[in-house]
């Protein structure tokens, strides 16, 4: 099983919330998908782990509809702090894959010995996540039957990067009790947020941070400053699923 992991787009129709991302940034995600459905043989799952949208207006949900058409494929996509989840749910709710019932945009997607649990973690109005007791009886009752390889799906990391900024500006309620949810056996945690890749090895658990099109970082290792903009090249991982339960991550930079 072949899974395209994608974060923080930011598309915006006329106004960025952000007032970083990207003019052409409708643009950016078009090469984006272009280069997916170029892929052989193709993803057979693309995941997007949040701030889909710079503002989150339902024109701007429309203009990313519009932009993700070209896929086939099932999406799996969780909100980020720069989401709304009325108009996400509104314009995008039937082109989503395993959405679920109640008033977080949680997922659930089975396929081929994998099962993928998107997480709602977002807090409205704040840049910060949160898992709270109800979203994390969520997730205990979903992890109760799984299959060999489990996805965490999530827009706020629940680990430490290393970067005071932004660590104050993750996840910041629900990690302990998350963390032993999921200690049973060794799961695979996609994030965003941070808008710079990013891998780490958190307990057991395979952790990754993809970047963004629209506007990314730089994050000096052990830097107590806060990040500033940087010219850093965009690039996807792609998550290749092996038989025996391995996963090999490749890159697909996009010039």
């Amino acid at each position: 099983m072949l899974i395209a992991h994608l974060s923080d787009l930011h598309v915006f129709t006329t106004q960025s919330e952000t007032g970083e991302s990207r003019a052409d940034i409708a643009h950016a995600v078009e090469r984006i998908v272009s280069d997916l459905v170029s892929l052989s043989p193709l993803p057979d799952l693309v995941v997007i782990s949040g701030d889909l949208a710079d503002g989150g207006t339902e024109d701007d949900y429309q203009l990313i509809r519009r932009l993700l058409a070209p896929l086939a494929m099932p999406i799996l996509a969780v909100p980020g702090n720069h989401d709304r989840r009325e108009a996400m749910h509104a314009v995008l709710g039937d082109r989503l894959s395993g959405l679920q019932p109640g008033k977080f945009l949680h997922s659930r997607v089975e396929a081929d010995g994998v099962t993928l649990l998107g997480l709602d973690s977002i807090i409205v109005g704040k840049p910060q996540g949160a898992l709270c007791s109800e979203r994390l009886d969520w997730l205990e009752n979903q992890l109760g039957y799984t299959q060999p390889l489990t996805f965490l799906v999530m827009h706020h990391p629940p680990f430490m990067t290393g970067n005071p900024h932004w660590d104050d500006y993750s996840l910041i309620e629900g990690r302990e009790r998350f963390e032993a949810i999921i200690s049973a056996s060794p799961k695979r945690i996609l994030c965003g947020h941070i808008h710079q890749p990013f891998h780490t090895l958190w307990g057991q658990h395979y952790s990754a941070i993809a970047g963004s099109p629209a506007f990314q970082y730089n994050l000096v290792p052990g830097s107590q400053a806060k990040p500033t903009l940087g010219n850093v090249p965009y690039s996807y991982p792609l998550h290749d699923c092996q038989p025996d339960g391995s996963v090999l991550v490749h890159l697909r930079h996009i010039t």
